[in-house]
């Protein structure tokens, strides 16, 4: 009989084993922490609950939509993107490059004069660095996508490839530059985080919660080990077997869990990624004003982004939930709440609870060596039926959209390979 085993109760992994049971597969789910969801599980305190920083859902596909709010049935709120960026002591609507006028006079010229002659050499830049600066031109580069992504990556970015960006950074749009450094609120709302949405009710942990519904699960079961020979699992003192492994952990965890491929270990170690340091805070107070979220390019604030939670999900009335997000590479940071207080202008008997997430392994950072290494591990796992999936498995930058995605191909792998081999599907 064929056994699929699952590690990671994450929402691929979860989508996976959703999509495997509509086709009588049986799986198990092996997860390390108490309960289902990984990252897009969401902790709760009495009313209120906080995520593992801002979790968003973006749709290029509206089946995806259908599938959250039908199948899981899951109410979800439409949302129209209210953000800014802090600098020079003031708000500037985002994106950046389209809000030019609401900078001060001799900034805004020279970010203009900049972009206007920079404009088009970033055809085949291959760091971040040159293609930003040679888009967006010295000035705007200077004043924010540099100290923005430093404080993000914590990486050189003349060594961050721009593999990652796709749609989530596009070329800028020339006409839009010049129209919104003419006047305020000239450029129209673009990015594909425009619209988004939220469960109406119970954070984004409703959705692994309405996924693990059914499933078998074994949770606390962090894997020690994986014998790709064996086609085995170790967790604490029991093996569990398989034919298929379908795996969602970071990819370079993976490859020091795995025995049975030669060279893999070594090959997971020079893989680089920042992790996330999340602080949570309920205020009694009125936070409306400031949007959805807000970005920090200055070195003054050690935190790079703030979401203001209850601006697009449902709390106690007269309450105010915020995230903030500090990258780090090894150490977690100790932050001055005191700055994010003098901030939103707000004495601290305003706090009503303080909850601290972290996130060791967040981005995934794009090295030079990135995409050949992953490639080649990948490869060297499928060849063992292991196949290593989602935004950590697959060592990639993506979307919880994207996440399901993944699940579903990876279902589809399974039962294709099950058919192949004439056995029954039901183990």
């Amino acid at each position: 009989m064929k056994k699929v085993v699952i590690a990671g109760a994450g929402l691929t992994g979860l989508a996976a084993a959703e999509f495997l049971k509509r086709k009588k597969i049986d799986t198990v789910l092996v997860e390390k922490e108490a309960r289902p969801g990984g990252l897009c599980r969401s902790e709760y305190d009495n009313e209120f609950f906080f995520d593992y920083t801002g979790h968003l859902l973006h749709f290029r596909n509206e089946n995806w939509k259908k599938f959250i709010e039908r199948e899981l049935r899951i109410p979800l709120r439409r949302n129209i993107r209210k953000s800014s960026i802090y600098l020079f002591g003031r708000l500037i609507p985002y994106p950046f490059q389209y809000n030019l006028a609401w900078l001060p006079p001799r900034e805004k010229q020279k970010c203009l004069d900049d972009f206007l002659s920079a404009s088009g050499k970033a055809e085949n830049s291959a760091s971040f660095h040159n293609w930003a600066k040679n888009s967006f031109g010295g000035e705007m580069y200077r004043i924010f996508f540099k100290p923005y992504n430093e404080k993000l990556w914590k990486y050189d970015l003349r060594k961050l490839t721009t593999g990652w960006m796709g749609r989530f950074v596009p070329r800028p749009d020339r006409k839009l530059v010049v129209e919104g450094a003419k006047r305020k609120n000239a450029g129209k709302a673009t990015g594909y985080n425009h619209i988004f949405y939220y469960p109406q009710q119970g954070g984004i942990g409703a959705l692994p919660k309405a996924l693990a519904n059914g499933k078998k699960i074994l949770t606390g079961s962090d894997i020690l080990e994986v014998d790709a020979l064996k086609k085995e699992i170790i967790v604490g003192k029991n093996k569990i077997k398989y034919d298929s492994l379908i795996s969602t952990i970071p990819l370079p965890a993976l490859a020091e869990k795995i025995r049975g491929i030669r060279g893999i270990s070594e090959k997971g170690k020079k893989l680089k990624w920042v992790g996330v340091y999340n602080i949570n805070i309920v205020f009694r107070a009125n936070l409306k004003k400031f949007g959805h979220w807000i970005y920090f390019p200055e070195d003054k604030f050690e935190f790079y982004r703030i979401g203001i939670l209850s601006n697009f999900a449902s709390l106690p009335k007269g309450y105010s939930s915020i995230y903030i997000e500090i990258s780090y590479r090894q150490k977690k940071p100790d932050v001055d709440i005191d700055s994010i207080l003098k901030f939103f202008k707000l004495e601290k008997s305003r706090i009503e609870i303080v909850k601290k997430l972290d996130i060791p392994c967040a981005y995934v950072i794009y090295t030079s060596d990135r995409e050949k290494l992953a490639a080649e591990m990948l490869e060297a796992f499928r060849e063992k039926d292991i196949i290593s999936v989602g935004r950590y498995g697959g060592w990639k930058y993506s979307t919880m959209e994207e996440a399901l995605e993944d699940g579903l191909r990876a279902s589809e792998e399974i039962v294709k390979k099950l058919k192949s081999s004439r056995r029954p599907l039901v183990c």
